[in-house]
């Protein structure tokens, strides 16, 4: 299988693998291309009066954590995970109680009263039998699910990337979903 990028995709890995190895021009580049769209999705996550701060720690964080990029690896979904983390960062210091945003820069519903802290030990085992449920997908649904929901790639990008085309990446998605809830349901009831 061939992993196929978008050419803007393969014009920030090059950026940010020169900016890691020294060239200032690279982190020039990466700016350029995923400031606009930090920017709108962070007003969408924490308004207009903390967006430029959102996209100001942003870049600041991919500066300070340029060591951790995986060379070769996709640029925009690396910083877009950052610009989610400061998001919820700044929400949070504004004493809102929220675990992560949609993809539409919208706050899911408010948690009852008394709901917003999580059951101690509670979320470590969501989190591991949504990984188990993840694991037993066959490897095309699997694919699918990682590339879109954890590396938060379109479904144009993930056909690219797979090889297929857009509308098979969502039939995919969609069976891989159905799939999951089918998984999941009993460790969900019984939580």
């Amino acid at each position: 299988m061939t992993t196929a990028t978008s050419p803007r995709e393969t014009l920030l890995i090059d950026a940010m693998s020169r900016y890691v190895d020294g060239d200032a021009a690279g982190f020039d580049t990466v700016w350029r291309h995923l400031s606009g769209l930090v920017r709108a999705r962070a007003l969408g996550w924490v308004g207009d009066a903390g967006a430029d701060d959102v996209v100001q720690q942003v870049f600041l964080k991919v500066h300070l954590n340029r060591h951790r990029y995986r060379p070769g690896s996709p640029v925009t979904p690396w910083v877009m995970t950052i610009a989610r983390n400061q998001a919820t960062d700044a929400l949070r210091k504004r004493g809102r109680r929220k675990d992560r945003l949609t993809d539409e820069g919208t706050l899911p519903e408010w948690l009852p009263e008394g709901m917003a802290e999580p059951v101690p030990g509670e979320t470590d085992e969501v989190v591991a039998a949504v990984r188990e449920a993840v694991d037993q997908l066959p490897a095309a649904q699997r694919a699918v699910v990682r590339l879109h929901k954890l590396e938060e790639h379109s479904f144009d990008e993930v056909a690219a990337t797979l090889g297929i085309q857009a509308g098979a990446a969502r039939v995919r998605a969609h069976r891989a979903y159905g799939r999951l809830r089918d998984l999941l349901s009993p460790s969900l009831a019984a939580a």
